[in-house]
């Protein structure tokens, strides 16, 4: 990742709630469809039968090529998405969509809104008319958060990004999740650990370190539920990097210890995962890893 949002995990019977809370296993790691990402979390149970295992990782086409891919959100249901190139000044977003998941994904195109330094971490807004994401536009170096609106689904309906200067500062800020009622998540710059999770409210409540999240090390790409109870993120602080999930009962209560999500293995791999995505209904799972290539990293998806 450079320098140093609805969604989730549909918990589909009140006997569930216990895995709901995200507490981890005896071997301090968690199933990531065991519960709490996004917005099914705040689905309520209907006494579906519990969903079946994840499929093996495949990568996704148009965002796994040979250049470094990263950074990838999809629309609330999974037909548009957003993925970050490495380029020769920083990131580049680009577009893709399918007209179903059933379908493959259409090529991806450069989104028009992209700056000549770097643009990066994207997420969508709860009805996916805004997309949020990180730029160094105004000041090389220095990425703060952006906001692009998006009123109909295609690569080419986008506004002019504005920088949420409420939330931006002298340090760096991406993986902007909002949540709740102006609540948000983001990623900002320490002067000793790289980046750490803060919270705040829009107009409100000045963002603190969520301390119960952070490490030593860098922590990045935000994906909050909608309730802002249970976050996916990924750490450093594991060799290789890895994706992790917390989950707290209410606003007042604290953070869930963070455990590994181990259920994407890629086949003669071992290498770094992150940029954790999850769909509302817990089917899709999608993700980035160098795994399959020493130097170069890829965009990853996984069904049940």
């Amino acid at each position: 990742m450079r320098h140093p949002p609805t969604w989730g995990f549909l918990m589909l019977l009140a006997a569930c709630e216990a895995r709901i809370s995200g507490a981890p296993d005896d071997h301090g790691t968690i199933d990531a469809g065991s519960g709490g990402d996004a917005a099914a979390i705040d689905a309520p149970a209907d006494g579906t039968a519990m969903l079946g295992p994840w499929s093996a990782p495949a990568k996704i086409l148009p965002a796994s090529t040979t250049a470094a891919e990263d950074d990838a959100t999809l629309s609330s249901n999974a037909l548009e998405m957003i993925f970050a190139v490495a380029g020769t000044n920083g990131k580049v977003l680009y577009y893709s969509s399918r007209a179903s998941t059933a379908v493959p994904w259409t090529a991806a195109v450069k989104l028009p809104f992209n700056g000549t330094l770097s643009d990066e971490t994207p997420r969508f807004s709860a009805d996916d008319k805004t997309l949020y994401f990180a730029s160094d536009r105004v000041l090389k170096g220095n990425l703060d958060i952006y906001s692009v609106s998006h009123p109909t689904p295609d690569a080419l309906s986008w506004g002019t990004p504005q920088p949420i200067t409420s939330v931006n500062t002298p340090a760096t800020e991406k993986w902007y999740m909002p949540c709740g009622t102006n609540r948000y998540i983001m990623v900002q710059g320490t002067a000793t650990n790289g980046t750490d999770f803060v919270e705040g409210t829009l107009g409100g409540v000045a963002p603190t370190a969520i301390t119960a999240l952070n490490s030593m090390q860098s922590e990045t790409g935000t994906l909050v539920s909608q309730d802002c109870l249970t976050i996916y993120f990924a750490s450093a602080r594991m060799t290789p990097q890895m994706m992790y999930k917390s989950h707290r009962t209410s606003l007042a209560a604290p953070w869930s210890n963070p455990a590994a999500v181990v259920d994407f293995p890629i086949s003669g791999g071992n290498g770094n995962q992150e940029d954790p995505w999850m769909s509302i209904d817990g089917r899709t799972f999608v993700f980035a890893s160098d795994a399959a290539g020493v130097g170069t990293k890829d965009i990853y998806i996984s069904t049940r």
